[in-house]
């Protein structure tokens, strides 16, 4: 339940803000952020601590305050990476990497030729022969399912999830997929899993060689990036946004402008807004954090090692993949504090900020959860619409129409406004 707002009917009209936020310093952010020279803010050549130092620069420049004279909170965490970019044939093609397929971050290294097992629609509806398989000695193989004749959606869904687990120990797992969704990793499991694209199987192959290698990590050193503006009072109004992203396979790099160079540029934005204005009523504290792709590491570090107390913010709102918007506006977890939902729906009604936005009860999907978990209202903030390609090698700017991003900063002013009353 929401403890620290009491409903307040929505009065206010919407002013015209003088700043508006500067869509040159929003392309600015983003550009940089996207940029080669930050290596995907991922875990190739300290990509993520190279962009936590400009980061910090830009709070600089805004003459932003420090916890504990230091805009960043170190900690460290295991991780993969690919440094050389794994091999994959089907059969006698050899694959893409992150155009075919895939290897999952989490795969154990491996290397040689190995037969593939069909899961077939035949023996996942023929409980005798699903049971004999299962009973198979299946460490020199690799396990696909056949989607041939399996028009059972369900069924191809639970398949996927048992197969893709590994229950039966085999050396490989092939899932398929229309959409290739690279992540990171803090552990190697016993077994290689890959994804592939459904028009790159070749459902005549009896074999197929790998050849992955990884380059895995101990006790990585990576930081969040934190600052404030003293406030009034003590209360505090927390803006926050994940800033890495997946980095690079071998010289394939994921830039993730929308997810979430966009989300840090809105965060900034918001910064550089109240570091010009006079003595916020709150205390405004502007977070981002690392290791979000990897787990919410960051964000969980921070909400277990907070530099303040957590009981004295007000609300958080987190911002993840705000690039697009034109299928609308998601507030994820709003429905968890039934009065700030309403506030914010009738903060829409009236000041008509988004003409569709949809919210939600809890999900644990970006870094509003660890602080939701700690007792804090937190919101996230997430935009709809052409986010194809989510995790890919494309996530470039030259795809983002920021169609609802200057209503989202101008939804948080009137959100901090209204607490203030």
């Amino acid at each position: 339940m929401m403890k620290r707002i009491s409903f307040i009917p929505i009065l206010l009209m919407s002013v015209f803000y003088a700043f508006a936020q500067d869509m040159d310093y929003t392309n600015l952010i983003v550009n940089e952020l996207s940029s080669p020279k930050y290596f995907g803010r991922g875990y190739v050549n300290k990509g993520d601590s190279l962009a936590s130092v400009f980061l910090a620069g830009e709070f600089e420049k805004m003459n932003l305050q420090k916890y504990e004279n230091s805009f960043f909170q170190t900690y460290y965490t295991n991780i993969n990476r690919y440094i050389q970019k794994p091999i994959f044939f089907f059969g006698d093609k050899e694959l893409v990497v992150a155009k075919d397929f895939i290897s999952i971050p989490d795969s154990k290294e491996l290397k040689g030729k190995y037969k593939i097992e069909w899961i077939s629609a035949d023996v996942l509806k023929n409980q005798r022969a699903l049971k004999h398989m299962l009973k198979q000695d299946h460490t020199n193989s690799f396990i696909c399912i056949d989607t041939t004749g399996l028009d059972n959606e369900e069924l191809f869904n639970f398949a996927n999830t048992i197969f893709s687990e590994n229950f039966i120990g085999a050396a490989g797992i092939i899932e398929t997929s229309p959409r290739l969704k690279y992540t990171a990793r803090t552990k190697i499991e016993d077994f290689v899993h890959l994804q592939i694209k459904p028009e790159s199987v070749d459902y005549q192959a009896d074999s197929v060689y790998v050849d992955i290698k990884n380059d895995f990590i101990e006790n990585y050193e990576t930081q969040n990036v934190i600052a404030y503006i003293k406030g009034k009072s003590d209360s505090i109004v927390m803006f926050t946004a994940h800033y890495d992203h997946l980095g690079m396979i071998g010289d394939i790099m994921y830039p993730g402008a929308n997810d979430n160079a966009s989300g840090v540029s809105m965060v900034l934005n918001l910064a550089k807004y109240f570091s010009q204005k006079r003595k916020p009523e709150f205390t405004m504290v502007f977070a981002l954090f690392s290791g979000e792709e990897a787990g919410l590491l960051g964000s969980t570090y921070m909400a277990d090692n907070p530099p303040f107390e957590l009981s004295k913010v007000k609300f958080l709102v987190n911002f993840d993949m705000i690039g697009t918007g034109d299928d609308g506006i998601y507030m994820l977890n709003a429905k968890e504090y039934p009065d700030l939902d309403t506030l914010i729906i009738q903060m829409n009604q009236k000041e008509k900020y988004f003409d569709v936005m949809h919210s939600s009860h809890v999900t644990y999907s970006s870094d509003h959860a660890p602080f939701y978990d700690k007792g804090v209202d937190a919101i996230f903030i997430y935009a709809a619409g052409n986010n194809q390609n989510y995790h890919q090698p494309q996530d470039k700017i030259v795809d983002l129409t920021y169609a609802e991003y200057k209503d989202i900063f101008r939804f948080c002013l009137d959100l901090v406004k209204v607490y203030s009353k």
